[in-house]
């Protein structure tokens, strides 16, 4: 009788201990119920997905070049004449005009030779003048010199029909006529034959006087230019002394200071020494290179996109110039762009990015990159029309950066998810969300 109360409490306890299991058995297989009918619920409820249409469109190859800003003009000014820097107008950073006075040359010497050269000049000028005079005289001792060849013609001619008459009656009446008187007829008409032949003599010599009168004219009028080619030559040497800005521009750098002495001239054996260097810069050239496998495919006048990375700027603009010609150690050929740059935000030796459409497509098939698998084949995966997935292979062409072109594989106006595949398989059922192909992600 006493070991009946163990034996009951003993009882009890695997009673309760039985009960407790049923209730967690019980309340586990309705939780894996619950469990089982959720997942149940999320396999039914098809994945939202972003698709995009296989569309017609315009795609182009770009490709990108490294290029660099350089000056569109870039001079290092010298002094054509040697001598000491009297002034010096600008310094580094200064903005410019065509035309401005930048420095002065003092040659202490070139005014000496200025005033010499003109002296000569005039005095050369007057040597002209007083041949002209000689040769105006020698024209009138001319004019005279005829006129009493005239007039001695005429005394002679007159003596000349006396004697004749005086000779005549002689002759028929022989003493008739004195024989002085006779004498003294022949004497005239010898003393005027003398005198035609002075006034000629003298017409001569006024002739060669003219003549030579002419000469010395000729003369000092070559001696003037001989005088002004020497007075321009050192007026050009004092236009020298001035060293005047060829174009708009900075001045980037100073290599002298006043007083300094400078050699001038473009001999080999003691070169010029520059004064400061002027850059144009109102208008830049992007200078960059073409790889030979492309050069064929580039010309003057192709659109271009400039981006300058460290500005955040993009900016479209055209090929200026090509070279032609493929330089044979790097097998590429320099093109160049011209920027304008009235706000002077460039700098020449900034760097760039020349981006340019070599081949081009138009309304080519195209379906976003994004929207491309890349293994051992390019895939896609299609939206069939009852909204699964199905992974197709697909051959492409000309391919864009967002875009590329579809040779095999798909149709205009098919659809294509785009984005990501890690949370969707082939067979699955999905809902799309349609999204233009330039909004693909």
């Amino acid at each position: 009788m006493q070991d009946r109360p163990s034996t009951f409490l003993e009882s009890r306890t695997a009673l309760l201990g039985l009960a407790a299991a049923i209730v967690l058995v019980a309340t586990g297989t309705a939780c894996k119920k619950a469990v089982g009918n959720e997942a149940s619920k999320g396999a039914a409820a098809p994945a939202p997905v972003a698709v995009a249409k296989v569309t017609r469109a315009d795609i182009a190859r770009e490709v990108v070049f490294d290029a660099e800003f350089r000056p569109f003009q870039d001079i290092d000014l010298h002094a054509k004449v040697a001598g000491f820097v009297q002034t010096m107008n600008v310094d580094v950073g200064d903005r410019v005009k065509a035309g401005q006075l930048l420095a002065s040359i003092e040659v202490p010497e070139l005014k000496e030779d200025l005033e010499r050269a003109a002296a000569g000049v005039k005095r050369a000028q007057s040597d002209v003048t007083k041949a002209q005079e000689d040769a105006l005289r020698a024209d009138e001792d001319i004019r005279r010199a005829e006129a009493e060849i005239k007039r001695a013609q005429a005394t002679h001619a007159e003596v000349k029909l006396t004697l004749g008459r005086i000779a005549a009656v002689s002759k028929e009446r022989p003493g008739l006529v004195a024989q002085q008187d006779i004498d003294t007829a022949q004497a005239k008409e010898r003393t005027a034959d003398a005198q035609v032949a002075a006034a000629q003599a003298a017409h001569s010599g006024s002739r060669a006087a003219a003549s030579s009168a002419r000469a010395a004219i000729a003369s000092a009028k070559e001696q003037v230019h001989v005088a002004e080619a020497d007075l321009h030559k050192l007026q050009a040497k004092a236009a020298f002394t001035k060293i005047v800005a060829p174009f708009d521009g900075i001045i980037s750098k100073r290599y002298a200071d006043a007083g300094d002495m400078v050699r001038g001239g473009l001999s080999p054996s003691a070169p010029a020494v520059p004064l400061v260097r002027l850059v144009h810069m109102d208008k830049l050239r992007l200078v960059f290179p073409v790889s030979s496998s492309f050069v064929a495919k580039v010309k003057a006048g192709d659109e271009v996109e400039v981006r300058v990375a460290s500005l955040g700027k993009t900016f479209p603009a055209k090929v200026s110039r090509i070279t032609r010609e493929v330089e044979a150690n790097t097998r590429t050929m320099e093109t160049q762009v011209d920027v304008v740059n009235t706000d002077g935000s460039l700098y020449p030796g900034m760097y760039a990015a020349v981006a340019m459409k070599l081949d081009r497509k138009p309304n080519a098939l195209a379906v976003p990159l994004t929207a491309l698998a890349r293994g051992k084949k390019v895939t896609v995966f299609l939206i069939k029309p009852d909204n699964t997935l199905e992974e197709r292979e697909v051959k492409l062409g000309l391919e864009a950066p967002d875009k590329a072109e579809v040779l095999a594989g798909l149709a205009e106006g098919d659809s294509v998810l785009v984005g990501s595949r890690s949370q969707v398989k082939p067979g699955q059922k999905v809902e799309p969300k349609l999204v233009k192909l330039e909004e693909a992600p």
